[in-house]
């Protein structure tokens, strides 16, 4: 059960998070945001890198560690960006091909076992997202970057997943960090505002507390049991991201997203009863 907790878990924050970045995009560009959040983090790792003398061991693949950077980066802009643009509740459904695609991925590239049931479950949880968000649904600048980040995180996702094998979680947390700070640099350079209050520097200090607490659970979910186990739960990030978008956002809320919502409850809830038996919880 505790990697169940987790991956839950990193659901409410990363949902939390993207409350945070779209607040803040009223005084400072997301992609600027997704670069204090890297170097906050590194910042924040360096005694805990020095006092657990951490550091990568002799079968550390360096070449995966770098790509798993890049598209890592990639994914935290595009993402970032798109939570600005779109209401929550359409970004997080969109992102639920991530897990589809990592799903798929774990079995085409890490042999992991394909379970027919659990396939179409999943598959039919990713439909009922598609339903919920196609009433407001236009091909925008904020969709296309979702989609594509989607595939980009399925990406780092496996990587992580391979890492993982090898590496502890804070060696792939703060190498992360540390190769993705120059990545949103780079860009975030084209539209830099400096933060000039104490409220903004503040809450990217916030922003980047709440990341780091989803990537540890994230990261350390992943690492304790298959995707294919873990996956189906991310659906969670719909619920928090159309109930904080209410509250927050005053984002619709209406009989579709309700009804499709549930949809994804239920799949949810019988994915959970067939890995109550599961050793690995």
């Amino acid at each position: 059960m505790y990697p169940l907790i987790l991956i839950i878990s990193s659901c409410f924050f990363f949902s939390v998070l993207a409350v945070v970045i779209k607040f803040n995009s009223a005084f400072i560009h997301p992609i600027e945001q997704a670069f204090f959040r890297n170097i906050i983090c590194v910042i924040f790792f360096i005694p805990f890198i020095f006092l657990k003398k951490i550091k990568l061991n002799k079968k550390s693949n360096i070449n995966l560690f770098i790509l798993r950077g890049v598209f890592g980066g990639i994914t935290m802009i595009l993402l970032f960006w798109s939570y600005t643009l779109i209401p929550l509740s359409q970004v997080m459904a969109i992102s639920f091909s991530t897990p589809l695609f990592m799903y798929f991925g774990s079995i085409i590239f890490l042999g992991e076992k394909n379970i027919p049931k659990k396939t179409f479950v999943m598959s039919l949880g990713f439909f009922f997202t598609i339903i919920i968000i196609r009433p407001d649904l236009s091909i925008n600048l904020g969709t296309v970057l979702v989609t594509v980040a989607a595939l980009t995180h399925a990406i780092a996702g496996l990587l992580v997943k391979k890492l993982s094998k090898n590496e502890n979680v804070l060696t792939l947390m703060f190498s992360m960090v540390v190769l993705m700070s120059p990545i949103t640099f780079i860009p975030s350079t084209y539209v830099w505002t400096t933060p000039d209050n104490l409220q903004i520097v503040c809450s990217l200090l916030f922003l980047a507390i709440i990341a780091t607490l989803g990537n540890y659970c994230w990261t350390k979910a992943i690492s304790l049991s298959n995707l294919t186990n873990l996956m189906p739960f991310d659906f969670f990030k719909l619920i928090f991201a159309t109930i904080l978008g209410f509250i927050f956002f005053n984002e619709k809320i209406d009989i579709v997203t309700i009804m499709f919502g549930i949809g994804v409850i239920i799949c949810n809830t019988y994915i959970a009863g067939k890995l109550k038996s599961s050793a690995e919880f």
